[in-house]
């Protein structure tokens, strides 16, 4: 009986807040309209009217570099990615300008050290006492297991091949919500290097 009640008080409260949710300050219907930030039915693209965006049709190396929105940040695209994506594995036009031996040439921000990492350990499986697979160390350990770098500089971490996963390019288009959000950054390098290799475990008890 008692858990009769409880289920029956669930439902009552249950209900309760839809109610609440389903109703304004005023005590009347939420519009559909105004579900979203479009101001339009969610349910509905007919009514939708898209903002004309334009992107930088400025060149690779002819662009200005934008700040980073905090420390080590994804830096955003600046310059036109026509003829650049879509990225795969096999074919990645951001290597040719972006690797560290040859982005100081061409005046290109050079991927950091974070990219030639490995961060997921090498796997062992046992089963019945015996090694049936040995994980892969695509880097070599230098030190501690926190210490781990590529063999070269050149060999780009294979988890990190798609650029634009993280790396984007904007629009000029005004934003919908305001924001007066102001990072703070370690130092002034920061503004435009990523030291996200050295600190990614900082806080992290790694000893245990």
């Amino acid at each position: 009986m008692k858990k009769t009640t409880k289920v029956l008080l669930s439902i009552a409260a249950i209900g309760l807040f839809a109610a609440g949710c389903a109703t304004t300050n005023g005590g009347g219907d939420i519009s559909a309209d105004s579900l979203s930030l479009r101001k339009a039915p969610v349910n509905t693209d007919s009514v939708i009217k898209l903002q004309k965006v334009t992107y930088t049709k400025a060149a690779p190396g002819q662009a200005k570099t934008i700040q980073r929105s905090y420390v080590n940040a994804p830096p955003l695209i600046p310059h036109s990615v026509k003829g650049l994506v879509p990225i795969t594995k096999n074919n990645n036009a951001c290597l040719g300008c972006h690797l560290p031996s040859v982005a100081k040439s061409v005046h290109a921000t050079p991927i950091p050290k974070s990219h030639f990492i490995d961060f997921r350990p090498a796997v062992e499986i046992v089963k019945n006492g015996k090694l049936v697979k040995k994980g892969k160390i695509v880097a070599k350990v230098n030190g501690g297991a926190n210490d781990v770098y590529a063999e070269h500089m050149n060999k780009l971490y294979p988890g990190r091949y798609n650029c634009t996963q993280c790396h984007v390019v904007q629009a000029n288009v005004k934003p919908l919500v305001g924001n007066n959000f102001k990072p703070d950054y370690i130092n002034s390098l920061t503004t435009k290097r990523s030291n996200l290799a050295n600190t990614f475990d900082q806080g992290v008890d790694t000893t245990k």
